[in-house]
Parts: structure tokens; sequence; C-alpha cells
């Protein structure tokens, strides 16, 4: 289970669901990150045949099976019942894709809690309360929680008031050691000369003017040029996304094409 602020999920999220039984007409889930009910392990999820499939549906079980792990849709949610009504058929591929790849950031972040909670003695509800939700209300989603804190986490711990230095430090140490960023990389040659007196100075001028592309870069977002041999330098693009990655190409292309253009040189890409 991800711990999670409320004890049952909205209606229209998306979640992760258990089976747990299935009967003739409904389907069972444990809605395995929310508590539910003070009654209950965990809130509790009912899926009627019609929301099961679109199809006519002669057996259940051709469909589901129990223990499953399923992405459903949340419906209807009553929390003084304890009844939450929910939607195998209205989840698509993209959908279900996105919540288990969500789940797992989720986990991953709950991970860091729970060491923290082993190195200060504070139990995983109190990492939760003073840490983990302050921290979650100002993100979108876990993924930005875990990539900004590893980028930024000292910055993004002074905003908390109500731990310690020392809390805060074994923390950050806790973040370097267990959390990486995914990143995508562009590596290609640049082939850049100019037929002059002053084609030196205009080639440096045209690379430095590149690496501005990506202003304040870091180990998440930067480019590194480096000489390889005249008229040769090799030109590495660093992002955590390959549609950024290729715009930040696409300007610096721009950039050197447009200097070469103006100072009567030549230039060329090559991708490794």
């Amino acid at each position: 289970m991800v711990k999670t602020r409320t004890p049952f999920p909205k209606e229209g999220d998306f979640v992760m669901g258990r089976v747990v039984e299935i009967q003739n007409q409904y389907v069972y889930v444990d809605l395995i990150d929310y508590e539910g009910l003070p009654s209950e392990q965990c809130a509790r999820g009912l899926i009627h045949i019609s929301e099961v499939s679109s199809r006519w549906i002669k057996n259940m079980r051709n469909y589901v099976r129990i223990n499953q792990l399923i992405v459903v849709r949340v419906l209807k949610v009553n929390p003084e019942k304890g009844h939450v009504d929910c939607s195998l058929r209205r989840v698509n591929s993209a959908q279900k894709d996105s919540v288990k790849k969500e789940r797992k950031f989720a986990m991953k972040y709950e991970t860091l809690l729970e060491f923290l909670s082993e190195e200060t003695g504070m139990t995983l509800d109190e990492a939760y309360e003073k840490i983990g939700f302050p921290i979650l209300d100002k993100y979108r989603n876990y993924q930005e929680v875990l990539d900004d804190l590893k980028e930024n986490g000292e910055k993004i711990l002074t905003k908390l008031n109500n731990i310690s230095d020392e809390v805060k430090k074994k923390f950050l140490k806790i973040i370097d050691e267990h959390v990486e960023i995914s990143t995508v990389n562009i590596i290609g040659k640049i082939k850049l000369s100019f037929i002059n007196e002053k084609g030196i100075e205009r080639i440096r001028e045209t690379l430095l003017n590149a690496l501005k592309v990506v202003e304040n870069p870091r180990e998440t977002r930067k480019i590194a040029i480096s000489y390889i041999a005249t008229p040769l330098y090799r030109l590495e693009i660093v992002s955590k996304d390959y549609i950024d990655a290729e715009a930040i190409l696409s300007d610096i292309l721009e950039i050197i094409e447009t200097q070469a253009h103006k100072f009567d040189g030549t230039f060329e890409f090559i991708r490794d």
C-alpha cells in the first residue's frame, strides 16, 4: 500500500485494484492504496458486469482472475458507507500504463520515507505528515517530486520548518544514494570551419553561443561540446525528455548554420 491522504479515491480517479472476489454480476477489488473505513483493511471497490466490458460476457473469469492487479476508474464514492463503484471498461491502455508507472514512482517515494523513518526514529505516518505530504502538495505527480528532489533537494527541504537540519541532512543523503533520474542523449559531430583570418575566433564564438541554448544547465539538461580534430567537434545533449532533446538540437543547429552563412563558413552535423 502507498499511503494516501484520503481513505477513499475521488470520482474520476484511475487507481490500482486487486481482484478479491468474482460473482456472476459483480467483481470486487481491493483498492490497495486507500485505507477505506476503520473496519476495513483497505477500501473495497465494486465493478458491475456492465462495467467490466462493453461486450456481452458469458463468463466473468475470462476477463479477470483472483489476485489480478487491474487499473479501474472510479465512478462513484460513498465514503460514509464505504461504497466505491468502479469501471474496468472505461480504462484505455494509455491510462493503464500511466497508473502503473506513477505507482512505481509512488512506491519509490514511500521507500525513501521508510528509510528516513529508520534513520530518525519517526514513524512512517510522521514522515508523511512532516515531509512527504507537504512536498507532494506542490507537484502534479510522484515522478516530478523525485526528479526535483534529486536536483533541488536542499532548496525544497529548506522550506520545511517543522523538521530539524539533521533530519533534512539525512533525507538528502538518502535521496542522493537511492534516486536516479533517467535521461536521453543525442550525440553527434559538428563539422565547422570559417575560411578567413578570424576562423578560430568565429568557431569559438559560434560554439559558445550554441551552449547558451540551455540556460541554467544541470545533470539532467545540458549541452557538452568538445574538440575532436579540425574541423570536427563532438556534441552531446542530455535531457529527461527526447522531444526536449530534439528541440535543443534544432536550436543549436540553427545558431551554427546562421553563423556559418553569415561569415562565409561551412557547416555539417553528423548524428552518431
